[in-house]
């Protein structure tokens, strides 16, 4: 992460310090053209001011007017280095007269470029450049301007020549300025760009930490950034990412958890009838029994034990999807009363069997909910079956339907009277491989009532149980009732 931060430095770095150096030279440039042209500009004034009172004393003869006002523009020009030249121009009809001149063309060595704007100024137009000047050693700047009589004839020119000195003086030290102060801009824009560079890389720098502990399997911590931008988006996903690995990682444990209770629930409880059955398999093989009467009741007990066994693992089985988070119900609208009915038909012969009835009772025919209907019928038949093996023969078995409209529920209770749960067993009876101190040897896994408690929460439901002499036993379960409107179904 130290390689990005380095190079966003310097890409912050290169591109200001680039900019600030080309507006820094920019602006040094066009104050340059700024002095030179505001003299030139000067100079070609003053060479107009000249031409234009030459032609005028030319046209009216004011010649002693002429020589006091170029007395004084001399006196003018000395104060500032500055030389006026005034040439006649010899291919004229009527050339300016001597008497306004104070120079000759052909009294000079004119150089090159002085002849230049000194011919452009003949034919009619202005002219100027700069040059170094050795006699003054110095930087000077000519302007050249046409004089004109009354009918618009060149009939001369003047030349004004003004020293640069002052102007590059001041090009130079503004230059010194702004180079200052583009190496003081470049200073700052490193820091800027140091300041800009810790804020973008930082958050980089907490992500890829973020996704170091993720990938070392530390799932519970945030990105800590908020920013409305892309890293903040990065950010974002990355806290979501965490969220889902615990979901996951939950997940994983809940199933893990699941497959370590199933196996050990099963080689717990299938050790006992199995090394029963095995017991008594042993002795038919090893013809240790030879009783035919006795042969048969052993085989009798191999069934019932592997019966035992076969209901042991349905339970388990059941119990661990009811425990795995991928399990789903197929919730639909189900009438609880119908359910009941249809649980106590398929019991009818145990019921007939032992000399018990049964009967299903309500109090209002829509009593609806939201559920699974075979797994709400696998509750009834867990405490159906419950009821049948510890109620007293010739007794009742009662199944009653209520509706709440005021609490919006549906209850169901089952009630039978016979073997009594003891009243500090009661918070027990849900508990895993639970049979109560009455239980007196009958069949059962020990695992339906909690696999009728998982069904019931599963359906937002609760469950609860009371037994006493007087009333029995009786099972309430309290459903919440259906969201669907009762009078469209």
């Amino acid at each position: 992460m130290k390689h990005i931060f380095v190079r966003v430095l310097v890409y912050f770095g290169v591109v200001i310090v680039a900019f600030t150096l080309l507006i820094g030279l920019l602006f040094t440039q066009f104050n340059k053209n700024n002095i030179v042209g505001t003299y030139k500009t000067q100079l070609s004034d003053l060479a107009k001011t000249i031409s234009e009172r030459i032609s005028k004393a030319d046209q009216t003869n004011d010649t002693e007017g002429y020589r006091q006002y170029m007395s004084a523009m001399e006196d003018f020009g000395s104060s500032r280095r500055t030389e006026m030249w005034v040439f006649s121009n010899p291919d004229a009809e009527k050339p300016l007269g001597d008497e306004y001149t104070n120079v000759a063309v052909e009294q000079l060595d004119l150089e090159p470029d002085m002849e230049k704007i000194l011919s452009k100024a003949f034919k009619g137009k202005t002219g100027n450049y700069t040059s170094h000047d050795s006699i003054y050693d110095a930087d000077m700047m000519h302007v050249s301007r046409p004089i004109f009589d009354s009918n618009k004839n060149v009939i001369g020119a003047v030349i004004v020549t003004g020293p640069m000195k002052m102007r590059n003086n001041a090009v130079s030290q503004y230059q010194k300025y702004m180079f200052f102060c583009i190496g003081l801009g470049g200073v700052i824009a490193i820091i800027l760009a140091l300041i800009f560079s810790r804020q973008l890389v930082r958050p980089i720098i907490r992500i890829d930490q973020f996704a170091k502990e993720i990938a070392a399997g530390d799932y519970m911590g945030t990105t800590g950034i908020v920013r409305k931008d892309e890293l903040g988006t990065l950010a974002d996903s990355m806290d979501e990412l965490a969220e889902q690995l615990v979901e996951a990682e939950t997940y994983r444990e809940g199933v893990e958890q699941s497959r370590r209770d199933f196996f050990s629930n099963v080689s717990h409880e299938l050790r006992t009838p199995i090394t029963v059955t095995k017991g008594y398999a042993d002795s038919l093989v090893e013809g240790f029994v030879n009783d035919p009467e006795k042969r048969n009741d052993y085989l009798k007990r191999i069934r019932e034990e592997c019966n035992t066994m076969d209901r042991l693992v349905s339970d388990l089985l059941t119990m661990s999807r009811m425990q795995n988070p991928d399990f789903e119900l197929n919730i639909e609208v189900i009438n609880l009363i119908a359910v009941a009915q249809d649980a106590m038909r398929g019991l009818r012969i145990l019921m007939k069997e032992k000399g018990l009835h049964g009967e299903v009772t309500y109090d209002d025919e829509m009593s609806l909910i939201d559920g699974d209907y075979d797994r709400i019928r696998q509750v009834l038949v867990v405490l159906m079956q419950n009821a049948i093996k510890y109620c007293d023969p010739d007794t009742d078995i009662k199944v009653h339907i209520s509706r709440n409209a005021d609490e919006g529920t549906v209850s169901c209770e089952v009630s039978d009277h016979g073997v009594v749960i003891p009243e500090e067993e009661i918070d027990q009876v849900f508990d895993k491989f639970y049979r109560a101190s009455t239980h007196g040897g009958r069949e059962g896994s020990g695992l339906g009532l909690l696999v009728a408690k998982n069904i019931v929460e599963r359906h937002a439901g609760k469950i609860t149980v009371s037994s006493d002499e007087t009333n029995g036993t009786k099972f309430l379960i309290i459903f919440p009732q259906t969201s669907e409107n009762i009078l469209d179904l």
